[in-house]
């Protein structure tokens, strides 16, 4: 063999050796992820658990890879705290660098502005998958771009089906309604009248909060109880106007109120409502959403019976974990992953949480091993 040849071949293996052809990324060094630990508990979420695990082994069968993930959230309030815990949580678990964001404006318009902005930075800045939590439709142009980069946006809280975003984490609004009307009418046990929902009726001005009313009011009515729908006014003076609306449907419609529903956050004035009325819980059985404080005084006071709380804490946690796997897996093996609790192609169920007022300090203690109580 020639000096020459022998050159050449030698120089053609050393090329090979750094290219693909020599490449196998079996041999890189795994994905490792250590998740902290749920304690048991009736609220744990087993099948979503079971789920967050099956995505970790996947990710765990791929080459490690150093990803830049964003979040930008709707505001900074107490109900955004439990999303910006479990998003950081996973991070950590993931070991990939991340950033949870969200306005800081006080006018609505401003704030969506803001988060077009923040939005329009993170794909300047490269990043690799963006979670989202949405204000208004013009976000839909600023979803687009990233998806034509071939960056994953997954929507949470609230969703933009009309944009290129990948899937939708949160609440199935129809079905959690559905929910709550069942619990109340358990509760009812058989008694019948007129139910209060304290909802929204408008379908164009907010489609989930019109869907959630929606599919109570469909349970209710087919029940056989008489529905009087009240529009939650968010305005200044929004908890005296519901309050006083309330109360006088209490003392006048015909038949008598024997339940009340609250499709939001304010279950609370579904309490004063009552208690205006010269009425206890045992006389109007309340049940409502979300676990905020009044509404926990309320419950521990027996004059709230039963409130549904949605998984904050899992819609950040699952963010990072599910734009990780779509950038190392590949968005159709992530959403046959998230199947079981895939309402439709584009649409991950997170589900709600049931507690009755005899669980507080259970579900507190819950919430504790979340890392997001008190």
């Amino acid at each position: 063999m020639s000096l020459k040849l022998s050159r050449c071949i030698h120089l053609a293996g050393l090329a090979c050796a750094l290219s693909a052809c020599g490449a196998d990324d079996s041999a890189a060094p795994k994905k490792t992820v250590t998740r902290v630990e749920i304690p048991e508990s009736e609220f744990k979420p087993v099948e979503l658990e079971n789920t967050v695990n099956t995505l970790v082994s996947e990710i765990q069968k791929t080459g490690a890879k150093q990803l830049q993930l964003g979040v930008v959230l709707k505001e900074n309030s107490n109900y955004w705290e439990s999303v910006k815990i479990g998003a950081n949580r996973a991070f950590g678990e993931l070991g990939v660098s991340g950033v949870v964001l969200a306005p800081t404006e006080s006018t609505e318009e401003e704030a969506r502005n803001e988060q077009v902005a923040l939005l329009q930075e993170r794909e300047g800045a490269g990043y690799d998958g963006l979670g989202l939590a949405p204000l208004a439709d013009i976000l839909t142009p600023e979803i687009n771009n990233f998806a034509d980069a071939g960056v994953p946006v997954v929507t949470i809280d609230s969703d933009l089906p009309e944009s290129e975003r990948e899937l939708y984490i949160g609440t199935i609004n129809y079905e959690a309604g559905h929910t709550s009307a069942e619990t109340l009418t358990s509760m009812l046990g058989g008694k019948m009248g007129s139910v209060i929902v304290l909802g929204h009726a408008d379908q164009p001005t907010w489609p989930d909060g019109y869907n959630r009313t929606q599919g109570a009011t469909d349970v209710l009515t087919s029940a056989g109880y008489n529905v009087v729908v009240r529009q939650t006014s968010w305005s200044t003076d929004g908890e005296q106007e519901d309050v006083d609306f309330m109360t006088d449907a209490i003392m006048t419609t015909d038949p008598p109120v024997v339940g009340m529903l609250s499709m939001f956050s304010p279950t609370f004035r579904c309490a004063r409502s009552v208690t205006a009325a010269g009425l206890t819980g045992d006389d109007v059985t309340i049940v409502g959403f979300d676990f905020e404080p009044e509404t926990v005084t309320d419950m521990q006071s027996g004059l709230i019976k039963a409130t549904h709380a949605q998984r904050q804490y899992y819609f950040g946690y699952m963010l990072p974990y599910v734009l990780y796997s779509m950038k190392v897996l590949g968005v159709d093996k992530t959403r046959d992953i998230l199947a079981p609790e895939m309402v439709d192609e584009h649409s991950f169920n997170a589900g709600i949480d049931v507690v009755r007022y005899d669980q507080v300090d259970e579900y507190n203690t819950y919430l504790d091993s979340l890392g997001i109580g008190g």
